[in-house]
């Protein structure tokens, strides 16, 4: 069975270069072993040895602190070329999505459709908030067209916190135990979640009924909490005048989600009914994650054979065109 994964990650070269790293607590990451950085041998040993035969590549950004407009363009086109030498190299085992200098609208709006129509990517992943802004603000509406005017996924990746949120949300604690609640344990997944049902809200896919968006990590929450969202802010909308489906129909419709560092039977068995085979994807979230555990946990899965062949490759193969 081919097995595809979407949210597997890198740090380039000019990021490197231009930035460094602050991963602040983030646990169990060998830069030492190029995990985070090889595009090559080191990962692709990894993949063999669990058996992954396809990786789509994305880029993190990997610091607290903003990055200036101009140092995010310098660093979007690198990162997109680096990761299109690797593609072009290993067509058969990469392929990516574009990272975007999302602080210049106009400029993400280029970068995507270069990535798309000129390197072949399938694809962007934004990390986090666009400079602070939610993608359902009108500033950013116009990435929003290009992604559904190319018929590409926008992923939805959580970035890490602002000061201001670490401060009130996640401070009388240790560093280790801080981070930890503001990032995996809690904080990247409620924003995250809050960022889908925003776009929802907001009447995006009422203007974009094509716009394609997925989501990491069994669905950031939402599919545990799309009936109570349904239940209050459908009718919250219909009474602000935004038209058009259901919260629940539109998650249906035009979200995807990945199992991307989330390995936990009970909650992919709630995504299953929720959302159906054909809207879940196999991700492992390496290097944050191990491949042996996402292997480990996506061959342990009680589902039909048809269910494992839709979450493996065959979705992924439909929506981004493998």
């Amino acid at each position: 069975m081919r097995t595809i994964t979407l949210e597997e990650h890198f740090v380039s070269q000019r990021f490197l270069d231009t930035v460094g790293i602050n991963l602040g607590g983030q646990r169990g990451v060998d830069l030492s072993g190029g995990e985070l950085t090889d595009l090559a041998d080191t990962r692709l040993r990894h993949m063999d040895a669990s058996g992954i035969d396809m990786q789509v590549l994305s880029h993190v950004v990997p610091t607290f602190a903003p990055l200036p407009h101009a140092l995010q363009v310098d660093i979007s086109t690198a990162a997109n070329n680096q990761a299109a030498e690797a593609v072009a190299a290993h067509p058969d085992r990469f392929a990516a999505f574009a990272t975007l200098p999302v602080g210049d609208v106009d400029a993400s709006v280029t970068e995507l459709e270069r990535a798309v129509k000129q390197l072949g990517f399938k694809g962007a992943l934004l990390n986090g908030r666009a400079d602070g802004k939610f993608l359902d603000d009108p500033e950013l509406f116009p990435l929003l067209v290009k992604a559904a005017e190319l018929n590409v996924p926008l992923y939805l990746h959580p970035g890490l916190p602002t000061e201001a949120l670490r401060n009130e949300l996640y401070s009388g604690f240790g560093p280790s135990v801080g981070y930890a609640l503001s990032t995996a344990a809690w904080g990247w997944h409620a924003e995250a979640g809050l960022h889908a049902l925003r776009l929802i809200a907001a009447g995006i896919f009422e203007s974009l009924p094509n716009l394609h968006i997925i989501l990491g990590h069994l669905g950031e929450m939402v599919p545990y909490m799309i009936d109570r969202a349904d239940e209050w802010l459908s009718p919250a909308m219909k009474f602000d005048g935004i038209a058009g489906p259901s919260v629940a129909e539109t998650f249906r419709s035009n979200f995807w989600i990945t199992t991307s560092g989330m390995f936990s039977s009970p909650q992919f068995l709630l995504a299953l009914q929720v959302l159906g085979a054909e809207r879940i994807m196999f991700s492992v979230d390496y290097p944050f994650s191990p491949n042996s555990q996402g292997r480990a946990f996506f061959d342990g899965l009680e589902i039909s054979p048809f269910e494992k062949e839709k979450v493996s490759h065959l979705n992924a193969e439909q929506l981004l065109g493998l």
